[in-house]
């Protein structure tokens, strides 16, 4: 299984051109061959994808504004070739859609069009949960009734496993429902902090990433992408740094 960086992770590092040269090289300096693009600045798609091949980094998906993706589908189709990605990503349902089963029902129609032009150029729209996407709905997780609702030619998930977790059910439990639906996957830690749930650098929290990996390798994700929402007091380079260590000692490689 290959790890990568989620962008996320280093957005505040990455939110003009010089700074993302220099974090590019750093995590090219940590070992990182694939890239998350989410959060960044308002850089030009060509420079973003010129630094990262400089870096030897790859661009395997992104975090795309869920605006863009609605009303300029064509300049999302045109920037993901320019990033020689395939993987759309959209980050979370807009607020208004959120907290009901009407309301799921109501992103997945207004996002369809957008869906079907994506598949059209040979791309696909990946769905990032969070934590409110376990709340149930007719005896149904609202996460469960997107799947069942959506076209997996058309529609993808980048399962986040620390907000599956978050939302009260197993991430591998999770994993294998969605076997065929998750090309690539979220990578963060769980750690307590006193009363305080907290992020925390990948196998340096609780949560049980053995079986997380092994139902990843089972399902064929090629993917995982390490994120941590907050670094707290430390550098998000180290933590990016010390997950990697961790995961690659597991058996995942760059």
């Amino acid at each position: 299984m290959i790890i990568g960086a989620q962008g996320f992770t280093i957005r505040d590092y990455a939110q003009n051109e010089a700074d993302f040269r220099e974090t590019a090289k750093k995590l090219h300096d940590i070992g990182y061959k694939t890239l998350q693009v989410s959060a960044f600045g308002d850089i030009d798609p060509h420079i973003i994808r010129e630094i990262c091949d400089e870096n030897g980094l790859s661009i395997i998906i992104t975090h795309t504004n869920p605006q863009l993706i609605l009303e300029n589908t064509e300049k999302v189709i045109e920037n993901h070739r320019i990033f020689g990605t395939n993987h759309v990503g959209i980050g979370m349902m807009p607020q208004k859609y959120t907290g009901s089963l009407k309301g799921m029902r109501a992103f997945l129609k207004d996002f369809g069009p957008a869906a079907d032009k994506l598949h059209d150029a040979g791309m696909k729209l990946h769905y990032h949960n969070h934590g409110f996407e376990y709340e149930k709905f007719d005896g149904k997780c609202l996460i469960d009734h997107m799947a069942e609702e959506t076209d997996p030619a058309k529609w993808g998930f980048i399962l986040d496993v620390y907000w599956t977790q978050y939302g009260g059910r197993s991430p591998q439990v999770q994993i294998e429902k969605m076997a065929g639906r998750i090309d690539v996957i979220h990578f963060k830690d769980m750690k307590m902090h006193g009363h305080e749930q907290r992020f925390a650098a990948v196998m340096d929290g609780n949560m049980d990433f053995v079986s997380i990996i092994d139902a990843c390798e089972k399902t064929g994700i090629q993917y995982a992408m390490i994120e941590q929402d907050n670094c707290y007091d430390r550098s998000p380079f180290d933590e990016l740094k010390l997950s990697a260590e961790n995961l690659l000692r597991a058996g995942c490689t760059f």
